[in-house]
């Protein structure tokens, strides 16, 4: 397992370990407060203007419902490229969702720890508080969002996307706490299991759900190719049927005149000429060039090796004679 296949998996040890950590405090005491809850509902309870308490209230709704399972599947449609590809990240993104859901509520049930003293709410709540419901569906969902946007989009709308959705899901725990429905460990264990959670799914989509690389944003699609591994296509005749020089064709001309081929370098166990074809644009006909001037080779001459003549022997008793017809 290389680097990158190591790093889900300690990291989904890690918040695995610390989680069953908080869990079996939880457990020990019996549900009751741990060392930093009860601090922070008394400062929630001593800060508490009309407006804050709306605001909370209107970040703390957006943490169920209807809400993380819309940006899931909008999740999905952002990962994919085609439809097929879409609906199946979409239905695998919504399982991942709907399995941290049930881990969420049979730990829930199993340590049943009791939530804050009901007068002390500002909205509504019900079932147990160990770990926070709104924490862990928000954390989960925002992740997915993340890992969907880094898929597809550009680095700098990636990068702003995940900003706001950890923002978001850090607000959502945040306001459990503020609103007096949860102990602040409620929603750290929720961050916990939900970071777990999805370390775990990252590695497992890696190792047995790769998505098969179509499109020209993947290495290795057409297009996005380097010069040097493109395929060479010859020039085709112009309209008069003669081919084109040297120069256009790839050839580089010799000393003497005469074209010759450039030689083949390995590059990676391929062989590439080392110089590039001329290629036409697309929607452009094929470049043509002028009849190439070709150079006649004159072989110089001693006077021993003179041309004669027909016409004028070497005999000089016959000079002035006429050839006979």
């Amino acid at each position: 397992m290389n680097r990158a296949g190591r790093a889900p998996v300690l990291l989904a040890v890690v918040c695995a370990l610390l989680f069953a950590g908080l869990a079996t405090a939880v457990g020990l005491r019996h549900g009751a407060p741990l060392p930093g809850d009860t601090a922070a509902h008394a400062w929630g309870l001593a800060h508490r203007p009309p407006e804050a308490v709306a605001l909370a209230r209107g970040f703390t709704a957006t943490g169920t419902g209807p809400w993380p399972y819309v940006l899931v599947v909008i999740a999905g449609c952002l990962a994919g490229r085609t439809v097929r590809e879409r609906l199946r990240i979409a239905v695998v993104l919504l399982v991942v969702l709907v399995a941290g859901q049930l881990v969420r509520t049979g730990t829930m049930e199993l340590l049943a720890r009791a939530r804050p003293a009901p007068a002390d709410w500002a909205t509504h709540a019900s079932g147990f508080a160990f770990p926070s419901g709104h924490a862990t569906t928000s954390a989960l969902t925002a992740g997915l969002l993340c890992w969907a946007t880094t898929r597809r989009a550009r680095v700098d709308l990636a990068r702003t996307t995940c900003i706001l959705a950890v923002c978001w899901a850090v607000a959502v725990g945040l306001t459990r706490v503020y609103l007096g429905v949860h102990w602040a460990s409620d929603v750290i264990g929720g961050w916990l299991l939900a970071v777990a959670w999805l370390s775990l799914w990252w590695w497992g989509w890696a190792r047995w759900l790769p998505v098969e690389p179509t499109g020209r944003d993947e290495p290795g699609a057409p297009g996005t190719g380097t010069a040097l591994d493109a395929p060479t296509a010859p020039l085709s005749r112009g309209a008069s049927g003669r081919r084109p020089p040297a120069e256009a064709r790839g050839l580089s001309p010799s000393s003497d005149g005469q074209p010759t081929r450039p030689r083949p370098r390995t590059l990676r166990g391929r062989t590439h000429p080392r110089t590039l074809p001329i290629r036409p644009r697309p929607g452009e006909p094929p470049p043509t060039a002028p009849r190439p001037t070709h150079n006649i080779r004159s072989t110089p001459t001693t006077d021993a090796q003179s041309p004669t003549e027909d016409h004028a022997p070497q005999d000089p008793g016959r000079r002035g004679r006429s050839r006979p017809a």
